[in-house]
């Protein structure tokens, strides 16, 4: 299993990433990416880790 993103979530992703580069450099930038597909990640490995949705909650 894994995870997609929603089309304005991936383009604010490489914004926030293009930002951490210009503002502060490209390793504080990989390290941004890379914590967020750690992060990303948590839910595909532990099913039931996610909030749950259901009602008006998604």
């Amino acid at each position: 299993m894994s995870f997609t993103l929603h089309p304005g979530a991936e383009r604010d992703l490489g914004e926030a990433a293009r930002f951490y580069r210009e503002e502060v450099g490209r390793g504080i930038a990989e390290r941004f990416l890379d914590e967020f597909e750690r992060v990303a990640a948590l839910p595909v490995a532990n099913p039931g880790l996610e909030i749950p949705t259901g009602g008006d909650r998604r």
